[in-house]
């Protein structure tokens, strides 16, 4: 079965935000920091990021690479 334009963009984009949530999960665990203590130092709520299910902003995800001293070059290099 084909698929049209609009599922395949909206299949994908299900996807990447799967591959950015577990990135930031993995980014986490590397550097043994708890959600709890990230959103403490961040006031970010890295649990939502975490599950995928929402589009994160550009400004946020930087703050995140910042926190664990990663490029954004770097963070989609995990990635793919």
């Amino acid at each position: 079965m084909l698929l049209t334009d609009f599922e395949y963009l909206n299949n994908s984009d299900e996807a990447f935000k799967k591959k950015v949530a577990l990135q930031i999960k993995n980014l986490r665990r590397q550097n043994q920091v708890t959600q709890e203590k990230f959103f403490t130092e961040t006031n970010i709520n890295i649990a939502r990021l975490e599950s995928g299910k929402i589009d994160i902003r550009l400004d946020t995800l930087r703050k995140v690479c910042y926190y664990f001293d990663v490029s954004l070059a770097g963070f989609f290099q995990g990635i793919y």
